[in-house]
């Protein structure tokens, strides 16, 4: 056994596949691999090298991915069906919200012998390359029984996440792909941030059009031994919820509801309500450089702890809106207050905000994203922050 550690160890994941894929440690026939997550990144290091496999009379490659927390890429994707014309891509996922595939397993084999390399590495540039990351490399003797053992063991799990007759596991071709992509599952890395953003499934909305459901939930039983935590344990752990950042972020996501975009009172006598929306304080705090928060903000002489910024210029649509922030201790939401920006969309609907620097005309770019539209499902998977007490969720992207 060896222990691969980058970037401290004298080979990367990366340049040992591809030395591996290339005969250099001997003439293989069949490549197996799981990873949590594959972008374009880290697919493209490897695309020759297993096309040149595949070359092979007889030889054999099958490649499972997960599709959990916007890890895996429209093009890493299709960078994998491109090399495995003559091979298998899968995908696994399961519907439950706390269940994340997230196994990384890379499988050489021939007929005498077989490496196996066990990790933390995804198909990412930063998994093979540039992270710090850690494997252990197992060289195997077929004919000697502990590893034959191992062997089988592993090449099983393979079996049960390529399975067709499974609900949670999907061969991918072009057109599933498709579909994946259309159902807001995967998107394209223009939408993808960094990967430092929260990544919490959020409860899914009755108020929203929600994704398909093109897998099952989990087959076999989960669980996790309970454990008894005092009451400031848990008000701790409930604090520890409330996301942090310090990404610059050029763009913020949010689903619309009743409090965004409802007038409040209507019947004679009752004050209508201010035209507001209410973004969550977890979200102004993940990213307040996005806000200029506090910055930008000055204190309310007549509310102490109530802090405004004034006149903030927004484009929405062909007009320039003239938007008041404001946030105060006796509130548990940062309000974005404005006629035009409430009247905008309804209940489901995704507003998008993008920070536009150096420009006198106005501070933000607004876009209302229908429920229906080509790109409301991809806007949607963005939205991957939950807010307590409510079907809100809400997301960052750069």
């Amino acid at each position: 056994m060896r222990i691969l550690v980058q970037p401290y160890g004298a080979i990367t994941l990366g340049a040992f596949l591809k030395d591996i894929l290339s005969g250099k440690h001997g003439e293989f026939k069949v490549f197996q691999s799981c990873v949590a997550f594959a972008k374009r990144s880290g697919v493209r290091h490897i695309q020759g090298e297993v096309k040149q496999f595949l070359e092979n009379d007889g030889n054999q490659v099958r490649i499972v991915v997960g599709i959990d927390h916007s890890g895996t890429s429209v093009e890493g994707l299709e960078g994998l069906l491109d090399c495995c014309t003559k091979g298998e891509v899968w995908i696994n996922h399961c519907e439950d919200k706390f269940v994340t595939f997230h196994p990384k397993i890379y499988l050489f084999e021939n007929d005498e012998k077989a490496i196996l390399v066990i990790g933390s590495q995804n198909l990412t540039e930063g998994g093979l390359y540039t992270n710090d990351e850690s494997s252990a490399v197992y060289w195997l003797n077929i004919g000697n029984k502990a590893d034959d053992e191992l062997l089988a063991e592993i090449k099983s799990y393979f079996d049960i996440w390529c399975d067709p007759k499974s609900e949670n596991s999907k061969q991918l071709d072009s057109s599933f792909l498709k579909v994946l992509t259309e159902n807001g599952n995967i998107l394209p890395e223009v939408f993808l941030t960094n990967g430092k953003q929260s990544s919490t499934k959020s409860e899914p909305s009755t108020d929203s059009i929600q994704k398909e459901a093109l897998f099952s939930k989990s087959q076999v039983k989960r669980s996790a031994p309970r454990i008894s935590v005092s009451k400031a344990t848990k008000a701790i752990e409930l604090k520890s919820e409330i996301p942090t950042s310090d990404l610059s972020s050029t763009g913020f996501v949010m689903t619309l509801q009743k409090t965004d975009v409802g007038t409040g009172q209507t019947t004679k006598g009752t004050s209508r309500r201010s035209p507001e929306i209410f973004i969550p304080l977890s979200a102004r705090d993940f990213a307040p450089d996005f806000w200029r928060w506090k910055e930008s903000f000055t204190e309310d002489k007549k509310r102490p702890g109530k802090f405004d910024r004034l006149g903030v210029k927004m484009r929405i649509g062909g007009e320039t809106a003239i938007v008041n922030m404001m946030t105060w201790p006796v509130k548990h939401d940062f309000r974005l207050r404005s006629e035009v920006l409430r009247n905008a969309g309804n209940i489901g609907d995704i507003l998008r905000i993008e920070r536009v620097d150096g420009s006198d005309e106005f501070s933000y770019y607004v876009e209302i994203i229908p429920r229906g539209t080509t790109s409301y499902d991809q806007y949607l998977a963005l939205c991957s922050n939950s807010t307590r007490n409510s079907k809100k969720t809400w997301g960052y992207y750069n």
